[in-house]
């Protein structure tokens, strides 16, 4: 009887130590690397060199990457990441204009499926492409996570918030039939700030943890130090990675980085937007 009793309360005691031990750290780094159309000379050949060689050093997951218009530095940032990460999304649907949503996502494990939606809406600049959402199911360390990569409607006026409200609905409807056991994870250039009316709104609208961010660098975007895009006024945080809340995983830690690669004779920002990384310690038991 006392063997019993003693099997049973070491029992009670691993149960802790076994959760812990099926723990699993994974890596997700998210980047507007600016590759746009080849129409708009932006270095975008110069500059793949420098991103692909940073991506492959951060030995991210998973890489969720807005803006990969160009086709040529697409197809060389394809070959040069091939080793690292041979698995990536497709290219999707396309505008009119032949510009795909620019969303890319490389994987060093399979996706298992892949989903992209188009946004109905958009304005401006953006309408030469089919922005939207490419949603993927991806197995990580015997971990099955959701990986849902966008871009929004860029600009500051109310009529572009109003889009990026609507497509924000449509983003939260992406993942709808997606069980809530489920672990998911969103990704992207989200182009509103923290101070801004729908980051208040995302608990509501997403479902999703607020991460907080562990760097000293605080903003992704809007540097005047760089000759890609123009910049007026301070830096900004608008790339985001935000986990849906679950009991199955948490949101370890989130920081930004700033790459900086010799392209034109000198060291330069190799993207107008800088990359945040996030560490996601996930589960697979649901208590």
């Amino acid at each position: 009887m006392r063997i019993t009793l003693k099997v049973l309360w070491l029992s009670i005691l691993m149960c802790p130590l076994l959760g812990i031990a099926q723990l699993d750290s994974i890596k997700v780094l998210s980047w507007n690397v600016f590759l746009r159309p080849a129409i708009l000379h932006d270095h975008q050949l110069e500059r793949v060199q420098g991103i692909s060689e940073y991506l492959i050093a951060s030995k991210a997951d998973v890489i969720i990457l807005q803006e990969v218009f160009h086709r040529k530095a697409r197809k060389q940032l394809t070959e040069a990441l091939q080793k690292s990460y041979p698995y990536q999304t497709k290219k999707g649907p396309v505008s009119f204009w032949g510009v795909s949503s620019g969303v890319a996502l490389y994987s060093k494990s399979p996706f298992l499926k892949e989903k992209k939606i188009s946004f109905k809406e958009s304005m401006g600049a953006d309408q030469l492409a089919k922005k939207g959402v490419v949603v993927s199911l991806v197995k990580i360390k015997s971990k099955e996570v959701y990986i849902v990569g966008t871009h929004l409607q860029s600009g500051s006026s109310e009529k572009f918030r109003k889009i990026r409200k609507n497509q924000m609905k449509t983003l939260a409807n992406s993942i709808k039939n997606i069980d809530s056991s489920k672990v998911v994870l969103y990704a992207g250039d989200f182009n509103f700030t923290p101070d801004a009316e729908l980051f208040s709104s995302l608990d509501d609208v997403l479902g999703v943890s607020i991460p907080k961010l562990d760097s000293s660098i605080l903003a992704t975007a809007n540097f005047t130090d760089q000759e890609l895009f123009p910049a007026i006024g301070k830096p900004v945080w608008i790339d985001f990675i935000f986990l849906r809340k679950t009991q199955l995983a948490k949101q370890s830690r989130t920081w930004i980085e700033e790459p900086r690669f010799k392209f034109k004779g000198k060291k330069r920002r190799i993207s107008d937007h800088n990359p945040i990384i996030s560490v996601f310690e996930i589960n697979e038991i649901n208590y």
